[in-house]
Formats: C-alpha cells, structure tokens, sequence
C-alpha cells in the first residue's frame, strides 16, 4: 500500500510539472503577443488616389494627349468634378465608349455617358468618324486647315460622295476631305484636296488655294483645328514627311496608316489636271 502511495505521488508530481511548465508557456506568448504588440500591424487601406498612375508635369500629359493646350491642374479639377479617381484616372474610361478620360477632357465630352449628346452614337464612333460628339443628328466637327509658310487658312468641307463633279462643288467652299478617310488626330490616312487652279469663270473663293502646295518641304508644319459645338478647340499638328508627284490613281494617296496621317493633294502643273502633287504628314506628339 505504502508503495502505490509513493508511486502516485510521484505521477502526481510529474503532471503538476507539466501542468506548470504549458501554463508558463501560454502567459508568456499572451504576453509578447497582446502585451507587447509585436505582431505586425496591419497594413492601411490604401486609397485611390494614392494609387492612381501619376502623370508628374503638362508636357506628359500634352505628348500623351498631341496637345500643347491642356493643363494637368485643369485635367485635375475637372476629373474631381465627374468624380474620376483610382489608378486609371488618366487612361481609365468609366463609360466604356472607347475614349480614355484625358481624350473626355480635350473634347468636352462626358466621361460618365458614352453617348454624351443622346443621338444613340458613342462618343468615341463620333470622333473618329468626324462627326461632333456634343451635337444630335449628323452634325460635323467644324474644321479649318491652316499652313503658316504658303499663308493657307481654310475651312474644310466633309464631302459626302465621291463622285467628281459633286466634289468639285465642294470645293468652291474651301478644302474637300475625301469620304470615308479619317478624321483629324484619328488613327488613318486624312485626305484632303483643293484646286491649284481653276478656269476663270468657275465659282467659289478658292480655286488657287494649293497652288503654292509645292513650297512645302520635309519638316513643315500644317495646323488642322477642329472646332465643336460645346465651344472645345482642339488644334493638331501634323509634320511634312514626303512630297512626290505621281498619277491620280497612285494607290499610295489613298493607303491606310496605323498612326494618323494626313494627305494634301492637288492637281498638278498648275493649269492641268494630268497628275497629282502629293504632300504627306505625320501627326507631331
């Protein structure tokens, strides 16, 4: 009997000791853990705009934009107003109609309605095809064409055909586009005539409007400025990258391009109508 006493107390013993050394253990975690706060603090939420892709002066967002008239501040407190945040603010489109916010801001449009004037068009279809974003029905983007060094400053009619003689009337009331070509600033080749000359008793104020074209040189600069509705100017600027002459139907006149490009074309040698005197420029960004 005595032995078995003597053996449970010494089990008892053992599991006291085990019982003690788990307790100390536990405090001293609770300790070091709720005590002492060593574990990692939790990380704060970052906000929006302290996220948001940063564009640090103008000159960024006016290369990115092809614009040399838009102020980053402005650009700012206009996207405050349509509450644009997050890291897309510059290149983010909440509407989704094709048009990143910076593109919203130069022409007016709303960045919340991808149809901005109603008319069942997006924003974006309208632009790229010429037409103004802020007006219902087929209203066209006014647009005026200006070449400082041959003292060129005309407006530029949207043709809507592409029969000759219909184009020739469109031409007495400035420069034509030809239908169908793309619009200023967009992706695609632009292509735009106006008479070199004209027979004396043909109407209109501008039968000798291109017959300096030749004068242009590599390097030169054309102004194409559109104008819309809601009072947006956008001016773009297009660089002289080649001059050549060549036969009407030279499919290089009318060849797509993946950037935008711009074609000024005329009749050529002044008094004829043989040929074509062809000026080709690349928008400058």
């Amino acid at each position: 009997m005595s032995f078995l006493s003597d053996n449970l107390k010494f089990q008892l013993k053992k599991v006291g000791l085990l019982a003690s050394l788990f307790l100390a253990v536990f405090f001293g975690a609770y300790y070091f853990v709720n005590i002492l706060d060593i574990h990692p603090a939790p990380r704060e939420a970052t906000s929006p705009e302290a996220v948001q892709d940063v564009i640090v002066n103008n000159e960024e967002l006016q290369k990115r934009a092809g614009q040399d008239k838009i102020s980053l501040a402005d650009f700012q407190a206009w996207a405050k107003i349509n509450k644009l945040t997050g890291k897309d603010l510059y290149d983010g489109d909440p509407d989704r109609d094709g048009l990143p916010n910076y593109l919203e801001y130069i022409h007016g449009t709303d960045p919340n309605n991808a149809d901005t004037d109603g008319d069942i068009f997006s924003d974006k279809a309208e632009i790229t095809n010429g037409y103004d974003p802020d007006s219902k029905g087929e209203a066209m983007t006014t647009v005026y064409i200006k070449i400082e060094k041959l003292g060129v400053d005309a407006p530029m009619v949207w043709s809507k055909t592409d029969v000759e003689a219909n184009m020739l009337k469109d031409l007495e009331n400035g420069l034509a586009h030809f239908m169908k070509t793309a619009a200023p600033g967009q992706v695609g080749n632009m292509i735009v005539s106006g008479h070199s000359s004209n027979y004396i008793w043909a109407k209109g104020g501008y039968n000798h409007i291109f017959k300096d074209l030749n004068n242009l040189q590599i390097g030169d600069l054309v102004t194409v400025k559109t104008v819309q509705k809601n009072g947006r100017i956008i001016n773009y600027q297009y660089k002289i990258t080649e001059k050549f002459t060549t036969t009407p139907d030279d499919e290089r006149i009318f060849a797509d391009s993946p950037t935008p490009t711009l074609t000024l074309t005329t009749c050529w040698p002044i008094g004829t109508n043989l040929k074509r005197l062809i000026v080709k420029a690349e928008l400058v960004k």
